[in-house]
């Protein structure tokens, strides 16, 4: 039992739940509370979607402490599905010659890991019929490269707040039982698969919110509604998805601002494996920034810094990371 469990346990009004955390250690820390049968009810949704049935071998792929990974045990375990885990590290050949092997029929993954099959050219094993992929957009043409291999990738929608899929399927079509709709900008959602509360820290203990209102809660993505289909235009916050992990930039700023104790800008970059690279900026001496930078989890890693006599800034006096990205690519 964790310290999150044994807090919910001694304050009662989480029996049944689960706890999912969601953010590295630059951030501040939270945990999501699924219960019991938003996961269930979610978990069944997508079996519909899929049509597992007892007949199928799941290939399971990712790690169950995240809930994309904690969800296909749990289909398994409804549908009666065969469930095998991949016990040994990621690798792109050692993956597809184990779902050969072992005649798995369904898989999850993120786009880092279809990347590495098709940079690999490694064809789909004749079994497989479904491999979801989630945890960041899907791209295109990374997905073309993927069918023609005969993997059969599937576009997912979804998150930790969600119990895992709200949309799967090209187009990203709402799974049944999912609401949507627009407000301000941004997707909100409702259905019996949203969290119960999000945890935070409070001095030497926690506290727990429900930030649902009305039963709908409110995402941090722009979306466009299509019919049933969800259209995904970008985040409304600073946070991008670096190997299907959500990192905020602004948090991970603080953090180098805390520790360099000076003036300091992120900048994103696209990057066709990790869905961005990280570049960091920061007024001053070039400094040795190994020993903070090893010390962060691996989507929170910057790629490379820069050291530079002053940040470019706005008349109005913001930095201009604008020109920072061109500063970056010449």
């Amino acid at each position: 039992m964790n310290e999150v469990e044994d807090w919910a346990e001694k304050n009662g009004g989480f029996k049944r739940h689960r706890f999912f955390r969601t953010s590295g250690s630059s951030g501040k820390e939270k945990w999501v509370a699924l219960s019991d049968e938003a996961l269930e009810w979610s978990a069944r949704s997508v079996i519909g979607a899929l049509g597992i049935d007892s007949k199928d071998v799941l290939g399971l792929a990712l790690p169950v402490t995240h809930v994309g990974g904690y969800g296909m045990v749990l289909r398994a375990e409804i549908s009666g599905a065969s469930l095998l885990k991949l016990e040994v590290r990621w690798n792109a050949g050692s993956f597809a010659d184990w779902c050969d092997v072992n005649r798995v029929t369904v898989s999850s993954l993120v786009p880092a890991q279809v990347y590495d099959l098709v940079s690999g050219r490694l064809s789909c094993p004749t079994f497989m019929r479904n491999v979801v992929v989630g945890g960041g957009p899907l791209d295109e043409e990374l997905a073309k490269k993927a069918r023609d291999l005969g993997w059969p990738v599937i576009p997912s929608y979804g998150m930790t707040e969600t119990s895992s899929q709200v949309a799967t399927g090209d187009g990203l079509p709402l799974l049944q039982g999912w609401e949507a709709k627009i407000m301000e900008g941004r997707l909100a959602l409702k259905g019996n698969g949203l969290l119960s509360a999000i945890i935070r820290r409070k001095g030497d203990g926690f506290v727990a919110r429900d930030p649902k209102i009305d039963g709908w809660y409110m995402t941090n993505d722009r979306c466009e509604l299509i019919g049933r289909g969800l259209r995904v235009l970008g985040r409304a916050d600073r946070s991008v998805k670096v190997l299907g992990e959500l990192v905020n930039l602004e948090e991970l700023e603080k953090f180098w601002r805390g520790k360099l104790k000076r003036e300091v800008a992120l900048v994103a970059r696209p990057d066709k494996r990790r869905g961005v690279n990280l570049f960091l900026f920061y007024e001053g001496i070039e400094l040795d920034l190994a020993r903070w930078n090893t010390s962060l989890p691996g989507p929170e890693r910057i790629t490379e810094a820069t050291a530079v006599d002053l940040l470019p800034r706005s008349e109005l006096g913001k930095i201009d990371r604008s020109a920072l990205a061109k500063f970056d690519k010449d």
